[in-house]
């Protein structure tokens, strides 16, 4: 329960009931051949509908970009995996264990996208220490504490 209320998703509201009261007065208007009241209104609702339409695709896209991300390490997290096979490293045991918190953390739900990035990132140091690579970059995109250690 406590990972589920911490979890940033973003709140969606419902459609607003001023647009729903507009459409029965609407309603009333067409029934009494009141257009010179009717189609002001109708217009007004078109142009209301539209930015309501613009806000429930805002809000979708708010609500699926986690989602997004989360794919996105899981993609990274199983080339790496494929990177270390092809050079023989399935069976490290240290990596299969970074390799398995990881795991672990993107597909569980909900998923605390900071630090399963962070694990990733870790599998990712450990593969390139492993294949004797320098340290993986840091993207600049991506979030967390930098490391500000000397060499």
């Amino acid at each position: 329960l406590a990972k589920i209320a911490a979890t940033e998703v973003p709140v969606v509201s419902g459609p607003p009931t001023v647009l729903q009261e507009q459409l029965a007065t609407a309603a009333e208007y067409r029934r009494q051949a009141q257009w010179h009241r009717l189609s002001p209104l109708l217009e007004s609702l078109e142009q209301k509908a539209e930015d309501e339409l613009l806000r429930a695709r805002e809000s979708l896209t708010a609500v699926t970009a986690p989602l997004a991300v989360r794919a996105e390490l899981r993609g990274r997290l199983d080339a790496y995996k494929a990177k270390a096979a092809r050079h023989g490293l399935a069976e490290d045991p240290f990596l299969i264990e970074r390799y398995d918190a990881a795991r672990r953390m993107l597909w569980s739900a909900p998923c605390d996208l900071r630090v399963a990035e962070q694990a990733v990132l870790r599998y990712q140091q450990a593969t390139a220490e492993a294949l004797g690579a320098p340290r993986v970059p840091r993207v600049p995109q991506q979030g967390g504490p930098e490391d500000r250690r000397g060499e």
